[in-house]
C-alpha cells in the first residue's frame, strides 16, 4: 500500500464507522428531525396502532420500561391528539404497528415523527423496542390472565415480555435473541418453566403459578415504597375497546398492583377484599378499574328512600353497607375509542407542568326554582375563591347555553350543579364539540354519569369527570360537591380521595341527623343515596395543581392531634353572607353544609347550620379497638365514623357559639360494640 492510499484507506474505515453510528439502534434516541420542536419538553413517546393484544400488550411492556408515554393512533380522536403532541413537545415520536399511508400522512396529521417500526408479532416487536435486555420475562400466551401479570413483572424489570406460543423453532429462536441481547437472568412463567435446560448461559427464576407471578411483581414495587394502588380489571374482557389489554401497562405507570376478577367481573369486591388482607397490599388507598360497566359491572342495590322514584341505585364495587365508611378512593377507566384512555393518562403531564393561574367555573340553578341548590353552589364559589381559582360564577337566569358553550374551554375546572334536560336536551352538551384544557367535570345532576354524556368530554380534552348514572336530590348532591372540593382544596387530596371523603362526609351526616331528630328525621336517605351514586370516570390518584393562595384569603377549618386529643380549629372569621329568597348562611371556610336549617328564621331567609368537618388520621390505633371519643359538646352536635382498615376517622360537628375556637375531643381505645356505642 502506497503512503497516499493508507491515509484514503483509514478515512474510508473511519467513515463507514460514523455512518454505522449514524443508524438507528432499536430503543434508543434517533437523531431529531430537522422540522422537530427546538426544545423538547416531554418524554418519547411510542404511538401505536393496528397491533393485536399481544402487540399492543408488548408495547405497554416497553413503553413503561423505557419510561415513554404510550398513545393510541385513532382517526377519531387525530385532532386531539395533535393538540396533545403541539404542546407536550415529546423528544420523539415512533410509530408502532401498520401504518399503511405511511411517515408523510402521520406527519400530515400529527406532525414530526421517526420512521414507523412496522414489526407486528412479539418476537419482532420486542427486537425492534429493546436494544439489549439483562433480563427477559418469558410467558404462554394462556391463560391470559397470567400472561397481564407476566407484563406487569416484565415492565417493572425493565425486561421484554417474549410471549410464547410453542411454534416448531420458537425455542431456538428465543435462545439466539438471548444472546444477541447478552441477557443474564430469565423469569419463566408456568410452562415455561421446561425451557430452562435449554437456555445454556442464562440464570432462570421458574414462577409456577399466578399467585406467585403476583407476588413477584408485588415485591419489586415494594422495594421503592409501600403498594397504594390496585388496577382491577376483567382478563376475559376481550374486543376493539377492550380494557384488560391495557391494565399492565396502567399498573406500570402508577406502581400498582393488577388485580384480576373472573369471568362476569362481579367478583370484583370480593378479589379486592382478599387482596388487601395480605401485608404487601394493606396500605392500598386508590383502586383503578380498568374495565367498562359489562366487563366490571356497577352494584344495584335497593333505594334507601322508600317510594322514590328509582326502586335501585347504581353504585362502583365495594361500596359500603350501612354504617361502614368508604374505604376506597376508587376511579373507572373505559372509553368506546380506545385510543382515548392513555391520551387522557398523557394530559396530566400537561397538567402538572401548566402555570399561570387556575380557572373554574360554576353554572348553578339554571332558570331558578332551586334555591337550597344554588346556596351550596355559591358557598363553593366563595372556596374555590378562596383558595386561590379565578372563578366565574353563573346563576339563574345568567345560565345560557350559548354563554356556557363560550366559556368552558377557558376553565380547568367545572361544576354544573342543576336539572339534567337543560344542560343535556335543551342545549345539546353532549354534542359540543370545542377541544378543552386538561380539566375536570363535576355534573351535579341527574342520570349524567353515562357513555354518550361523558365520553365525548374525556375525547376533547377532560381528564376525569363526576356524576351520577341515578337520580339524586340537589340537596344532597350540592353537599356532596361543596364537601368535595373542600377536600381538593384545603386537605389537597388527590381527586378519588377528595370523592371519598365528601361521601363519608354525608353518610356521617345521615348518623348525625338521625343522632338529632330520631324517628323525626327525614329523607335521611338522600345522603345515603348520593353517598353510593356519585362516581369518578377518571384516575383516582389524579392531583390537580394548586393556585397560591391570594394575599388576604381567610384562613380554614383545621384541626390536628396531640397525643391522644383532637382539636378541631375553628377560624374566627367567616365568608361574607350567602342568601337568597328562601335560605342563607355564613359559612368558615372548609366548613360543610348538608342542609340541615336552624329553627331560628327570620325574614332573610331560613339560616342553615354550618358544619364543622375531619378527616382524621390516627396511625397508632390499636388492632381490634376503635377510638371512643369523649367531649363536652351535647352528643345531639357531633357524629364520628370510623375506618378500622386505614386507621381514620371522620368527625363531624355542629359547634355552637360559646364553644370557641377550639372544639377538644379525647380519644379512648375500646372494643368495637363499646365505641360505637360512645361515637354514637
Amino acid at each position: 500500500m502506497t503512503r497516499f492510499a493508507r491515509p484514503l484507506w483509514f478515512a474510508s474505515l473511519a467513515g463507514l464507522f460514523l455512518g454505522l453510528l449514524s443508524l438507528p439502534i432499536p430503543g434508543a434516541a434517533p437523531p431529531r428531525a430537522p422540522d422537530a420542536p427546538a426544545l423538547a419538553l416531554g418524554r418519547p413517546v411510542y404511538l401505536g396502532h393496528g397491533l393485536s393484544d399481544e402487540g399492543l400488550l408488548t408495547l405497554g411492556v416497553a413503553a413503561n420500561a423505557h419510561d415513554a408515554v404510550l398513545l393510541l393512533h385513532s382517526p377519531d380522536l387525530s385532532g386531539h391528539l395533535r393538540t396533545f403532541l403541539a404542546a407536550y413537545r415529546p423528544e420523539r415520536v415512533l410509530p408502532v404497528g401498520d401504518f399503511p399511508e405511511g411517515r408523510a400522512d402521520l406527519e400530515r396529521r400529527l406532525g414530526p415523527v421517526q420512521a414507523p417500526v412496522a414489526a407486528r408479532s412479539n418476537a419482532e416487536l420486542c427486537r425492534a423496542l429493546f436494544a439489549s435486555a439483562e433480563r427477559v420475562v418469558v410467558c404462554p400466551a394462556e391463560p391470559r390472565g397470567r400472561l397481564l401479570l407476566a407484563a406487569c413483572l416484565a415492565a417493572e424489570e425493565g425486561a421484554p415480555l417474549w410471549i410464547a406460543h410453542g411454534r416448531p423453532g420458537e425455542v431456538g429462536e428465543l435462545r439466539a435473541q438471548l444472546r444477541r441481547w447478552g441477557t443474564t437472568r430469565a423469569f419463566l412463567v408456568g410452562e415455561a418453566g421446561g425451557l430452562g435446560k435449554q437456555l445454556a448461559g442464562v440464570k432462570v427464576v421458574r414462577i409456577h403459578s399466578p399467585l406467585a407471578l403476583a407476588q413477584a411483581h408485588q415485591r419489586r414495587l415494594q422495594a421503592c415504597k409501600p403498594i397504594e394502588t390496585a388496577v382491577v380489571c376483567n382478563p376475559h374482557d376481550s374486543g376493539p375497546a377492550a380494557m384488560a389489554v391495557l391494565a399492565p401497562w396502567l399498573a406500570g405507570r402508577k406502581r400498582a398492583a393488577l388485580l384480576l376478577t373472573g369471568k362476569d367481573g362481579r367478583d370484583a369486591g370480593a378479589v379486592v377484599e382478599r387482596a388487601v388482607r395480605r401485608p404487601g397490599l394493606r396500605r392500598v388507598e386508590a383502586l383503578l378499574f380498568a374495565a367498562d360497566l359489562k366487563a366490571v359491572p356497577m352494584e344495584r342495590r335497593p333505594n334507601p328512600i322508600p317510594k322514590d322514584r328509582d326502586p335501585f341505585i347504581e353504585m362502583e364495587p365495594l361500596t359500603p353497607l350501612a354504617g361502614r365508611p368508604f374505604s376506597f378512593a376508587v376511579g373507572r377507566l373505559f372509553h368506546k375509542d380506545r385510543a382515548a384512555i392513555p391520551l387522557l393518562l398523557a394530559r396530566q403531564e400537561l397538567l402538572a407542568r401548566s402555570s399561570g393561574a387556575r380557572k373554574a367555573l360554576v353554572a348553578s340553578n339554571p332558570g331558578g326554582g332551586l334555591p337550597l341548590l344554588e346556596t351550596f353552589s355559591r358557598s363553593t364559589v366563595q372556596e374555590l375563591r378562596n383558595a386561590g381559582y379565578r372563578t366565574t360564577a353563573l346563576f339563574g337566569h345568567a345560565v345560557t347555553g350559548p354563554r356556557l358553550r363560550k366559556l368552558l374551554p377557558e376553565h380547568d375546572l367545572f361544576l354544573w350543579e342543576g336539572h339534567h334536560n337543560t344542560l343535556v336536551k335543551d342545549w345539546g352538551f353532549a354534542k359540543w364539540d370545542e377541544p378543552l384544557p386538561p380539566s375536570l367535570m363535576f355534573l351535579q345532576s341527574c342520570l349524567a354519569l353515562t357513555d354518550w354524556k361523558v365520553q365525548p368530554l374525556l375525547s376533547r380534552g377532560a381528564v376525569g369527570a363526576i356524576g351520577s348514572s341515578t337520580r339524586t336530590y340537589s340537596g344532597s348532591g350540592g353537599a356532596c360537591s361543596l364537601a368535595f372540593f373542600n377536600a381538593l382544596l384545603y386537605d389537597g387530596l388527590p381527586v378519588g380521595a377528595s370523592l371519598r371523603q365528601a361521601k363519608n362526609f354525608l353518610l356521617v351526616y345521615a348518623l348525625l341527623k338521625e343522632k338529632r331528630l330520631g324517628t323525626d328525621a327525614t329523607r335521611t336517605g338522600a345522603n345515603v343515596r348520593a353517598a353510593w351514586a356519585f362516581t369518578l370516570w377518571g384516575d383516582p390518584t389524579l392531583e390537580l395543581p394548586a393556585p397560591p393562595r391570594p394575599a388576604g384569603a381567610l384562613p380554614a377549618v383545621a384541626h390536628r392531634v396531640e397525643g391522644n386529643v383532637l382539636v378541631l380549629e375553628v377560624p374566627e372569621r367567616r365568608h361574607e353572607r350567602t342568601k337568597n329568597e328562601k335560605y342563607q348562611v355564613r359559612m368558615p371556610p372548609n366548613g360543610r353544609l348538608a342542609g340541615l336549617v336552624r329553627k331560628d328564621g327570620g325574614a332573610d331567609g331560613k339560616p342553615l347550620v354550618p358544619f364543622v368537618f375531619a378527616e382524621v388520621s390516627l396511625p397508632r390505633a390499636r388492632p381490634g379497638q376503635v377510638p371512643a371519643l369523649r367531649t363536652r359538646l351535647p352528643a345531639s352536635h357531633w357524629a364520628f365514623l370510623w375506618d378500622e382498615r386505614r386507621r381514620c376517622g371522620y368527625v363531624l360537628v355542629t359547634p355552637r357559639a360559646r364553644d370557641g375556637r377550639e372544639l377538644r375531643f379525647h380519644i379512648d381505645w375500646a372494643p368495637a360494640a363499646i365505641a360505637q356505642g360512645a361515637n354514637r
